[in-house]
Protein backbone atom coordinates (compact mmCIF):
# COMPACT_ATOMS: atom_id res chain seq x y z
CA UNK A 1 0.00 0.00 0.00
CA UNK A 2 1.75 3.31 -1.04
CA UNK A 3 1.72 5.66 1.99
CA UNK A 4 -0.96 7.99 0.56
CA UNK A 5 -3.13 5.22 -0.42
CA UNK A 6 -6.55 5.86 1.54
CA UNK A 7 -8.34 2.73 -0.06
CA UNK A 8 -6.24 -0.21 -0.72
CA UNK A 9 -7.71 -3.20 -2.12
CA UNK A 10 -6.33 -6.53 -3.01
CA UNK A 11 -7.07 -9.58 -4.22
CA UNK A 12 -11.00 -9.23 -3.99
CA UNK A 13 -13.24 -11.91 -5.28
CA UNK A 14 -16.21 -11.76 -4.64
CA UNK A 15 -20.25 -13.13 -5.69
CA UNK A 16 -23.06 -14.38 -5.13
CA UNK A 17 -23.66 -18.16 -4.19
CA UNK A 18 -21.44 -20.21 -6.17
CA UNK A 19 -21.13 -17.74 -8.99
CA UNK A 20 -17.48 -15.81 -9.01
CA UNK A 21 -18.69 -11.87 -10.65
CA UNK A 22 -15.28 -10.57 -9.56
CA UNK A 23 -12.05 -12.57 -9.51
CA UNK A 24 -8.27 -11.57 -7.93
CA UNK A 25 -9.44 -7.39 -8.20
CA UNK A 26 -6.94 -5.33 -6.71
CA UNK A 27 -6.33 -1.23 -6.59
CA UNK A 28 -5.87 1.92 -4.58
CA UNK A 29 -7.52 5.28 -3.98
CA UNK A 30 -5.11 8.43 -2.82
CA UNK A 31 -6.22 11.24 -0.54
CA UNK A 32 -8.58 13.46 -2.65
CA UNK A 33 -9.19 11.42 -5.34
CA UNK A 34 -12.25 10.51 -7.01
CA UNK A 35 -12.07 7.26 -8.66
CA UNK A 36 -14.55 5.64 -11.37
CA UNK A 37 -15.60 2.43 -11.83
CA UNK A 38 -16.65 1.68 -15.78
CA UNK A 39 -17.78 -1.41 -17.90
CA UNK A 40 -20.49 -2.75 -19.53
CA UNK A 41 -24.53 -3.82 -17.66
CA UNK A 42 -23.47 -6.89 -14.95
CA UNK A 43 -19.86 -6.70 -15.21
CA UNK A 44 -19.58 -6.30 -11.72
CA UNK A 45 -19.92 -2.66 -10.41
CA UNK A 46 -22.49 -2.76 -8.22
CA UNK A 47 -20.94 -6.10 -6.94
CA UNK A 48 -17.70 -4.25 -6.34
CA UNK A 49 -19.21 -1.63 -4.25
CA UNK A 50 -21.27 -3.90 -2.26
CA UNK A 51 -18.39 -6.08 -1.23
CA UNK A 52 -16.30 -3.01 -0.02
CA UNK A 53 -19.24 -2.34 2.00
CA UNK A 54 -19.93 -5.85 3.31
CA UNK A 55 -23.14 -6.25 2.29
CA UNK A 56 -22.10 -9.52 0.62
CA UNK A 57 -19.16 -12.10 1.13
CA UNK A 58 -16.01 -11.65 -0.51
CA UNK A 59 -12.28 -12.30 -0.10
CA UNK A 60 -9.24 -10.75 0.04
CA UNK A 61 -8.07 -7.75 1.54
CA UNK A 62 -9.71 -4.05 2.06
CA UNK A 63 -7.18 -1.24 4.19
CA UNK A 64 -8.59 1.79 5.18
CA UNK A 65 -5.66 4.17 5.88
CA UNK A 66 -3.80 1.46 6.82
CA UNK A 67 -6.37 -0.65 8.78
CA UNK A 68 -7.55 -4.38 7.26
CA UNK A 69 -11.78 -3.51 7.85
CA UNK A 70 -11.92 -7.08 9.00
CA UNK A 71 -11.22 -5.96 12.27
CA UNK A 72 -13.81 -3.24 12.67
CA UNK A 73 -17.62 -4.18 13.61
CA UNK A 74 -20.11 -2.63 11.67
CA UNK A 75 -20.10 0.74 13.53
CA UNK A 76 -16.51 1.34 12.88
CA UNK A 77 -16.63 0.59 9.39
CA UNK A 78 -19.58 3.24 9.52
CA UNK A 79 -17.72 5.81 10.74
CA UNK A 80 -15.22 5.24 8.15
CA UNK A 81 -16.88 4.46 5.26
CA UNK A 82 -20.10 5.90 3.73
CA UNK A 83 -22.16 4.60 1.23
CA UNK A 84 -24.74 6.16 -2.03
CA UNK A 85 -26.96 3.34 -2.82
CA UNK A 86 -28.89 2.99 -5.94
CA UNK A 87 -31.80 3.37 -4.13
CA UNK A 88 -32.52 5.09 -0.81
CA UNK A 89 -33.77 2.70 1.29
CA UNK A 90 -36.11 5.10 3.46
CA UNK A 91 -40.17 4.01 3.31
CA UNK A 92 -41.10 5.93 6.23
CA UNK A 93 -42.16 9.44 6.87
CA UNK A 94 -39.31 11.27 7.62
CA UNK A 95 -38.21 14.45 7.29
CA UNK A 96 -35.36 15.44 4.77
CA UNK A 97 -33.38 16.84 7.65
CA UNK A 98 -33.55 14.05 9.79
CA UNK A 99 -32.62 11.48 6.72
CA UNK A 100 -29.44 13.79 6.56
CA UNK A 101 -28.66 13.25 10.67
CA UNK A 102 -28.24 9.96 10.11
CA UNK A 103 -25.47 10.06 8.80
CA UNK A 104 -24.57 10.79 12.38
CA UNK A 105 -25.86 7.58 13.44
CA UNK A 106 -22.33 5.62 14.00
CA UNK A 107 -21.16 8.52 16.17
CA UNK A 108 -23.99 8.37 18.19
CA UNK A 109 -24.47 6.28 21.18
CA UNK A 110 -27.87 4.20 21.79
CA UNK A 111 -31.13 7.23 21.84
CA UNK A 112 -28.44 10.18 21.87
CA UNK A 113 -29.91 12.92 19.80
CA UNK A 114 -27.64 14.61 17.04
CA UNK A 115 -25.91 17.57 18.56
CA UNK A 116 -26.39 21.36 17.65
CA UNK A 117 -23.40 20.96 15.56
CA UNK A 118 -24.44 18.09 13.61
CA UNK A 119 -27.60 19.97 12.75
CA UNK A 120 -25.61 22.73 11.67
CA UNK A 121 -23.21 20.52 9.30
CA UNK A 122 -26.57 18.89 7.67
CA UNK A 123 -28.46 22.23 7.10
CA UNK A 124 -25.06 23.34 5.82
CA UNK A 125 -24.79 20.43 3.60
CA UNK A 126 -28.43 20.83 1.91
CA UNK A 127 -27.99 24.28 1.43
CA UNK A 128 -24.48 23.29 -0.59
CA UNK A 129 -26.80 21.28 -3.06
CA UNK A 130 -29.79 24.25 -3.03
CA UNK A 131 -32.04 22.16 -0.66
CA UNK A 132 -32.45 23.93 2.69
CA UNK A 133 -35.82 25.35 1.08
CA UNK A 134 -36.55 20.83 1.41
CA UNK A 135 -35.05 20.53 4.82
CA UNK A 136 -38.38 20.24 6.61
CA UNK A 137 -40.28 18.06 4.25
CA UNK A 138 -41.13 14.55 3.85
CA UNK A 139 -38.66 13.23 2.09
CA UNK A 140 -41.31 10.70 0.68
CA UNK A 141 -42.41 13.66 -1.17
CA UNK A 142 -39.34 14.45 -3.11
CA UNK A 143 -38.69 13.36 -6.39
CA UNK A 144 -35.94 10.29 -7.03
CA UNK A 145 -33.52 12.46 -8.18
CA UNK A 146 -33.93 14.83 -5.02
CA UNK A 147 -33.93 12.29 -2.63
CA UNK A 148 -30.87 10.43 -4.51
CA UNK A 149 -29.47 13.98 -3.40
CA UNK A 150 -30.36 13.94 0.12
CA UNK A 151 -28.64 10.63 0.04
CA UNK A 152 -25.70 11.90 -0.98
CA UNK A 153 -25.70 14.66 1.66
CA UNK A 154 -25.58 12.33 4.41
CA UNK A 155 -23.18 10.29 3.24
CA UNK A 156 -20.99 13.67 2.73
CA UNK A 157 -21.84 15.55 5.77
CA UNK A 158 -19.45 13.65 8.15
CA UNK A 159 -15.82 12.96 8.26
CA UNK A 160 -16.17 8.93 6.93
CA UNK A 161 -12.65 8.53 5.21
CA UNK A 162 -14.44 6.77 2.38
CA UNK A 163 -17.06 7.41 0.12
CA UNK A 164 -18.68 4.74 -2.10
CA UNK A 165 -21.28 5.25 -4.45
CA UNK A 166 -23.43 2.79 -6.68
CA UNK A 167 -24.75 4.42 -10.10
CA UNK A 168 -25.42 7.95 -7.91
CA UNK A 169 -26.35 9.70 -11.69
CA UNK A 170 -28.88 7.25 -12.20
CA UNK A 171 -32.13 9.27 -11.71
CA UNK A 172 -30.74 12.86 -12.02
CA UNK A 173 -31.24 14.57 -15.16
CA UNK A 174 -28.76 16.40 -17.39
CA UNK A 175 -27.67 19.29 -15.56
CA UNK A 176 -28.26 18.12 -12.14
CA UNK A 177 -26.06 14.60 -12.27
CA UNK A 178 -22.99 17.10 -13.21
CA UNK A 179 -23.52 19.51 -10.71
CA UNK A 180 -23.92 16.66 -8.37
CA UNK A 181 -20.10 15.11 -9.34
CA UNK A 182 -18.88 18.98 -9.55
CA UNK A 183 -19.49 19.70 -5.78
CA UNK A 184 -18.94 16.01 -4.58
CA UNK A 185 -15.29 16.52 -6.43
CA UNK A 186 -14.74 19.60 -4.74
CA UNK A 187 -15.49 17.64 -0.94
CA UNK A 188 -13.38 15.21 -2.07
CA UNK A 189 -10.76 17.71 -2.73
CA UNK A 190 -10.98 19.90 0.14
CA UNK A 191 -10.37 17.07 2.72
CA UNK A 192 -8.56 13.65 3.36
CA UNK A 193 -11.79 12.16 2.16
CA UNK A 194 -11.18 9.45 -1.31
CA UNK A 195 -14.03 8.45 -3.20
CA UNK A 196 -15.35 5.32 -5.60
CA UNK A 197 -18.20 5.90 -7.47
CA UNK A 198 -19.75 3.28 -10.08
CA UNK A 199 -21.01 5.27 -13.06
CA UNK A 200 -22.61 4.46 -16.01
CA UNK A 201 -21.83 7.93 -18.24
CA UNK A 202 -18.76 7.94 -19.20
CA UNK A 203 -18.39 11.70 -19.83
CA UNK A 204 -19.01 12.14 -16.34
CA UNK A 205 -16.63 10.18 -15.50
CA UNK A 206 -14.24 11.55 -17.70
CA UNK A 207 -14.65 15.18 -16.48
CA UNK A 208 -14.58 14.29 -12.77
CA UNK A 209 -12.75 11.58 -11.88
CA UNK A 210 -8.88 11.13 -11.23
CA UNK A 211 -8.93 7.30 -12.27
CA UNK A 212 -11.20 5.09 -14.19
CA UNK A 213 -10.97 1.08 -13.34
CA UNK A 214 -12.24 -0.79 -16.39
CA UNK A 215 -14.26 -3.78 -15.22
CA UNK A 216 -14.61 -6.22 -17.90
CA UNK A 217 -14.48 -10.42 -17.79
CA UNK A 218 -14.59 -10.48 -14.00
CA UNK A 219 -11.49 -8.33 -12.89
CA UNK A 220 -10.01 -5.00 -13.62
CA UNK A 221 -9.08 -5.11 -17.70
CA UNK A 222 -7.19 -1.70 -17.35
CA UNK A 223 -6.90 1.55 -15.47
CA UNK A 224 -6.80 5.31 -17.25
CA UNK A 225 -4.89 8.01 -15.49
CA UNK A 226 -7.59 10.67 -16.91
CA UNK A 227 -5.20 13.63 -15.76
CA UNK A 228 -1.73 12.26 -16.17
CA UNK A 229 -2.72 9.86 -19.91
CA UNK A 230 -2.99 11.70 -23.52
CA UNK A 231 -6.29 11.11 -25.45
CA UNK A 232 -5.27 8.83 -27.85
CA UNK A 233 -4.33 6.19 -24.75
CA UNK A 234 -7.69 6.54 -22.89
CA UNK A 235 -9.28 6.01 -26.26
CA UNK A 236 -7.66 2.79 -27.10
CA UNK A 237 -8.59 2.24 -22.87
CA UNK A 238 -12.12 2.68 -23.40
CA UNK A 239 -12.40 1.15 -27.06
CA UNK A 240 -11.85 -2.44 -25.37
CA UNK A 241 -14.77 -1.77 -23.45
CA UNK A 242 -17.05 0.44 -25.75
CA UNK A 243 -16.07 -0.69 -28.76
CA UNK A 244 -16.01 1.67 -31.78
CA UNK A 245 -16.04 4.76 -29.96
CA UNK A 246 -13.61 8.38 -30.24
CA UNK A 247 -12.31 10.79 -27.73
CA UNK A 248 -13.05 14.26 -28.39
CA UNK A 249 -11.37 17.36 -26.53
CA UNK A 250 -13.48 20.21 -26.23
CA UNK A 251 -13.79 23.33 -24.02
CA UNK A 252 -16.05 23.22 -20.96
CA UNK A 253 -17.82 25.96 -19.21
CA UNK A 254 -14.17 27.20 -17.84
CA UNK A 255 -12.53 27.16 -21.14
CA UNK A 256 -10.61 24.19 -20.11
CA UNK A 257 -10.25 21.36 -22.12
CA UNK A 258 -12.00 18.21 -21.24
CA UNK A 259 -12.76 14.91 -23.32
CA UNK A 260 -15.94 13.33 -24.29
CA UNK A 261 -16.86 10.32 -25.68
CA UNK A 262 -18.75 9.89 -28.78
CA UNK A 263 -19.30 6.78 -31.17
CA UNK A 264 -17.02 6.74 -34.30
Amino acid sequence: MSNNAMLSVKDLTSGYGDKVILNGISFEVRKNEVVGILGANGCGKTTLINSLCRIISSKGEVLVDGTDVSTWSNRVFAQNCSLVPQKSGIGIDISVLDVVLMGFNPFLSLMARPTKEMVTKAEKQLKVFALEDRMYDNFQNLSEGQKQIVIICRSLVTDTKVLLMDEPESSLDFAIRYSMLDTVSKQIKETDKCALISLHDVNLALRYCDKLLLVKDDSISSVIDVTAEDRITIEQKLKTIYGDIKLLSVPDSENKESLIMVKA
